[in-house]
C-alpha cells in the first residue's frame, strides 16, 4: 500500500520510468481489471527496478496529475479513445463555455441518434474525473470550460455568446458611463428582457453601477481588459466559421 506523503518530484511524465508505471497501469485496463492503486504498487515493485519511495513518488504524481484515477476503467490515455466522449471533449475546446443543453443537442446531431441525459452525464463525468474539463456554475446554470481556462474567463465567454448581453457591453466599452434607459433604445429591444440582463450583468459583477438607483451603468473596469481580449477571440472564431462555410470542395 502506498503512502499518501506527496514527495518533491523533478521527473516528467516522458521519463522511463513514469512510463513503464503507466504500461504497468494500462496493462490492467487491458486485462478488463479496474485501476487498482495498491495493484499497480505490488506489480510495478515486482516488475521494475525503482527504490520503494521513487515508486511512491512516480503514483502519487500520476493520481496529482489525473493520469491515474483510482477505481477507474481508463487511464487519461485511453479515456479519449471513445470517439463520442473525444467529440464532447473537443466540444467543450471549441465552444468555451458550454451548457449542457447545448452539448446535447451537438452530440445528438452527430450521432444522428438522442443522445440520453445519464450516457452525456457518464462521458462528462470522466472528462472531469481525468482534469480535462471542469464545471461551474454560473447562478442556476452549470457550463463546462477546458481545464486552462479560468472560471472569470470561462464565464465570460459564456454571457458574450449571448447577442444581447454582447451588444449591452459593447455599448458599455465604447461609453464611459451609460444611461441603461438609452441602451435598450439604441439596440431596439424589449426594455424588460434589456434591464433583466443588465440586472443579471451587475450581479455577475462584469458592468457596475453608478448611482445607487442603478440608472447609470459603466463596464467593470477590472474586467474590461479581460472582456475585450474575449470578445476579440468570439468574433475571429466567428470570421472563421463563415470562412469555412464560404468555401466551395
Amino acid at each position: 500500500m502506498i503512502d499518501n506523503k506527496i514527495y518533491p518530484l523533478s521527473l516528467g511524465l516522458d521519463h522511463p520510468s513514469v512510463q513503464q508505471v503507466i504500461h504497468i497501469a494500462l496493462e490492467l485496463t487491458k486485462e478488463h481489471k479496474l485501476i487498482n492503486i495498491e495493484l499497480i504498487y505490488n506489480r510495478a515493485k515486482r516488475k521494475l527496478k525503482i527504490p520503494r519511495q521513487g515508486l511512491n513518488t512516480i503514483i502519487q504524481m500520476l493520481l496529482n496529475r489525473k493520469i491515474l484515477v483510482d477505481g477507474s476503467r481508463f487511464t487519461r490515455e485511453t479515456v479519449l479513445k471513445n470517439k463520442i466522449r473525444y467529440y464532447i471533449y473537443w466540444l467543450v475546446k471549441t465552444n468555451i463555455g458550454a451548457h449542457f443543453s447545448f452539448l446535447k443537442k451537438e452530440v445528438s446531431r452527430q450521432k444522428e441518434s438522442e443522445m440520453g441525459v445519464g450516457h452525456l452525464i457518464w462521458h462528462l463525468d470522466k472528462l472531469i474525473k481525468f482534469n480535462l474539463i471542469k464545471k461551474v456554475k454560473v447562478k442556476n446554470c452549470t457550463i463546462f470550460l477546458p481545464v486552462e481556462i479560468s472560471d472569470e474567463e470561462g464565464i465570460l465567454y459564456f454571457i458574450l455568446r449571448d447577442n444581447l448581453n454582447k451588444q449591452i457591453i459593447e455599448i458599455l466599452l465604447e461609453y464611459e458611463s451609460v444611461n441603461k434607459a438609452d441602451i435598450y433604445k439604441d439596440l431596439n429591444a424589449v426594455r424588460e428582457n434589456t434591464y433583466y440582463r443588465i440586472k443579471k450583468l451587475i450581479e455577475l459583477e462584469i458592468i457596475s453601477p453608478i448611482t445607487d438607483d442603478e440608472k447609470n451603468i459603466s463596464i467593470n473596469l477590472s474586467k474590461k481588459e479581460l472582456i475585450m481580449e474575449v470578445i476579440n477571440i468570439l468574433y475571429k472564431q466567428i470570421n472563421e466559421k463563415n470562412k469555412l462555410i464560404s468555401m466551395k470542395i
